[in-house]
């Protein structure tokens, strides 16, 4: 019978925790500003820059770390991501609208502060990366080219975004900062809203909104709830985006 694989793998040390989550941040936000006037040219709004970015540089980076990591392990991705403790039914049945409802309330107070945040920090930015979806400019854009943006959102921002960054936030890195204690989620849930640097001004929405989530993911042991929580916050938040630029388009 094979061995369980061990929760707490080989430790990582504090610099090469940064560059594991500062780099793919860095990178996804250079390739964002590099693509966004070629996919304004083509017809397009920036948030499909975004998702180019997406797909051609986080999503390879962070799977690329995590496979890595299995073909040195004896027991391959179970012991790259550590975190599969079965969790019971009525443990997902509380949890998960428990951990949705206190993102939401999360990034909700942030809402409050965040426009004096960027006002203050970050006017010196175009007004394409501080808002790549305008809702005032959807009409700069054809209905066909709205269309496969919003698929595209929906399916990268909804779930494929989601579901890597956690098997690589959550998954890979937060097993190998236990030598933190306590402290672990705290700084995982920080160091991962740092990342978003295309979205610096959310910084402490995010920690707020998402903070409940990493410390019942390290809790729990499981990181599958670490998944559908952020699949099911960022599917009914690109729904919402959804609704409101087709009513203007």
């Amino acid at each position: 019978m094979s061995s369980a694989p061990r929760e707490t793998p080989e430790q990582l040390a504090l610099p090469t925790l940064l560059g594991l989550f500062i780099v793919p941040g860095a990178l996804v936000t250079v390739a964002f500003v590099l693509l966004a006037p070629f996919v304004e040219r083509a017809g397009f709004p920036p948030i499909a820059a975004l998702l180019v970015a997406i797909l051609i540089v986080l999503v390879p980076f962070e799977l690329a770390v995590i496979l890595r990591a299995a073909r040195h392990q004896k027991q391959g991705m179970r012991s790259a991501v550590p975190y599969r403790r079965a969790l019971p039914l009525r443990d997902w049945a509380w949890l998960v609208p428990v951990l949705i409802f206190a993102s939401f309330v999360g990034f909700g107070l942030s809402m409050v502060f965040e426009p004096t945040v960027i006002a203050r920090f970050f006017a010196w930015l175009p007004d394409w990366y501080v808002r790549p979806i305008d809702f005032d400019k959807a009409g700069d854009y054809s209905r066909e080219a709205w269309l496969v943006t919003l698929v595209a959102y929906l399916a990268l921002n909804g779930f494929v975004g989601p579901i890597v960054e956690e098997l690589y936030f959550r998954g890979y890195l937060l097993p190998r900062m236990e030598w933190m204690g306590r402290w672990a989620p705290l700084v995982n849930v920080s160091l991962f809203s740092l990342y978003h640097f295309w979205s610096p001004w959310q910084l402490l929405g995010r920690i707020l909104g998402f903070g409940p989530t990493v410390y019942a993911v390290r809790w729990k042991k499981n990181v599958y709830l670490g998944m559908v929580v952020h699949c099911t916050g960022n599917t009914l938040g690109v729904i919402l985006v959804m609704s409101m630029v087709l009513g203007r388009v």
